[in-house]
């Protein structure tokens, strides 16, 4: 039975995590040393969180959806800097730089805001601020400051949430697309690593 495109979402995650937190001795040490300290363990589990926006649908009250937005834009946030971490050996060599007490230091990926993170991606996950990609990011962002504030802000809808949810379907796979095949070189799969994300 072909599973559901929440439960697929649910499951990549979950593999993705158990996957790079066995990534010393494959993947570079410093890439390693990013992960270790990576909690991916609570991206999967806001992951499974999702399910309590998604079964509330229409349903949900200005409050649900404020931290429906919350969820997603954390984990938004969360898979860019999973990504730079991944490629951590990359970015390095052309890194975010920011100016403090006038020496210019490295933002560590692990480290930058979501802004940052959005426009740093600019030419790497998404052409440009035109890409629909980075419109889809940005809205996100926005929606998801919503829970900082004490005057009125736009936080879309219930089926705007909806909606926005099969973009994240989409969002996630085009970062898992551009990752490197860490699960050929695993000696084994770790416990709990789903083979077949699509079918039961």
């Amino acid at each position: 039975m072909r599973r559901s495109d929440y439960e697929v979402l649910r499951i990549q995650t979950n593999n993705m995590a158990l996957v790079w937190k066995e990534s010393r001795g494959i993947a570079p040490d410093s890439v390693a040393d990013k992960l270790d300290d990576a909690m991916l363990k609570w991206m999967s589990e806001l992951t499974d969180t999702l399910k309590i926006w998604i079964d509330k649908g229409s349903a949900m009250t200005d409050g649900e959806l404020i931290l429906a937005r919350t969820n997603m834009g954390a984990l938004v946030e969360s898979w860019l800097k999973f990504f730079y971490c991944v490629f951590y050996e990359d970015y390095i060599k052309n890194p975010l730089t920011q100016q403090k007490k006038g020496k210019t230091i490295t933002v560590e990926p692990n480290n930058m805001r979501f802004e940052d993170l959005k426009n740093f991606s600019k030419g790497i996950l998404w052409d440009d601020d035109k890409d629909p990609l980075y419109a889809w990011v940005d809205k996100i962002q926005h929606y998801r400051n919503a829970v900082h504030a004490f005057n009125y802000r736009d936080i879309g809808t219930a089926k705007g949430f909806m909606t926005d949810m099969e973009e994240f379907y989409r969002y996630v796979n085009h970062i898992l697309n551009h990752l490197p095949p860490i699960e050929d070189f695993l000696p084994c799969y770790p416990v709990g690593y789903v083979m077949n994300v699509y079918f039961d």
